[in-house]
């Protein structure tokens, strides 16, 4: 017994489905056949074989064979064939009629064989429940952009995120922070590259910040050549030189300092960062007075 759907899209699949009862003991084969089965239609896989039941000695079994079609028209299908084993060593052949295949382009009512009309699109109604995620979507994008545009003013407005003024210590207070550190750390006794080279880089910026030179970009030679034309004690100058020109030896010539060099290079920097201070606040001091005068 054959069963399948005897109508398809182009394209689509069928299952032919056969069925066969023997006896129970007996051996069943569903032979394989040819592929194309036929011009026009092709086998997908392989055929399967499974038992439905087995009642009163009987065992009903199902043989699948997955087809299909790429070319539209109508097809009798060949019969198909299994074997079928008895327990005493004969062997019968069962066929089975392959029936008629129809292969449509388009969709086929199969109670009057007449294409389906064509519908118009069907539009449902936007619902509120569709819309909620868009509008979740939309207000993060807006929490978003507001926060990042409050971050952006505030910062140009030297505030924090939430509008308070940010409080920026002076430079030379920032340098002494910075050297305090250093001196506590020890570097020079197990570093003295990076002893030198964190040391050297609190003095630039602090430089930069007080004179507005690029320290942080320059040479040593370029840097000690604009603070020449500084008002500064040629005592702090020199210090600051010789710490400059023992800073570049440890890094670029792999000199190794003396540890009395290094002890003395921290509180070197810090009477630079003092006396310079010091400095700027005695010329704001003569201004005012001047100003006063006037």
């Amino acid at each position: 017994m054959t069963e399948f759907k005897d109508t398809l899209l182009i394209g689509k699949q069928a299952t032919l489905r056969f069925k066969a009862t023997v006896n129970q003991g007996d051996k069943y084969h569903f032979a394989t056949p040819d592929n194309p089965i036929m011009q026009g239609v092709e086998m997908i896989g392989t055929p399967k074989t499974d038992t439905l039941n087995i009642k009163d000695g009987l065992v009903n079994l199902e043989s699948r064979v997955m087809i299909t079609s790429f070319d539209s028209g109508s097809y009798a299908l060949p019969r198909f064939h299994a074997l079928r084993i008895k327990a005493d060593g004969s062997t019968d052949t069962l066929w089975y009629d392959g029936g008629n295949l129809e292969v449509t382009t388009i969709q086929i009512d199969t109670t009057s064989y007449k294409p389906f009309d064509v519908k118009d699109q069907m539009n449902y109604p936007f619902t509120v429940k569709e819309a909620l995620p868009w509008a979740g979507i939309a207000l993060v994008v807006i929490a978003v952009a507001y926060l990042i545009y409050r971050v952006i003013k505030n910062k140009l407005n030297n505030r924090d995120m939430f509008g308070r003024p940010v409080v920026v210590d002076p430079p030379h207070i920032v340098a002494l922070r910075q050297l305090e550190k250093i001196r506590n750390e020890k570097l020079w006794v197990s570093n003295q590259k990076q002893f030198y080279t964190e040391l050297t880089d609190a003095l630039r910026e602090y430089i930069e910040n007080r004179y507005g030179i690029q320290a942080m970009e320059q040479t040593s030679a370029e840097i000690l050549e604009d603070l020449s034309c500084v008002n500064m004690e040629p005592k702090i100058y020199k210090e600051l030189a010789e710490l400059l020109n023992v800073s570049d030896l440890v890094k670029f010539a792999k000199y190794t300092a003396l540890e009395q060099e290094c002890e003395s290079s921290v509180p070197a920097a810090v009477r630079f960062v003092n006396s310079t201070y010091l400095q700027e606040v005695e010329q704001e001091s003569e201004d005012q007075q001047k100003e006063r005068r006037g």
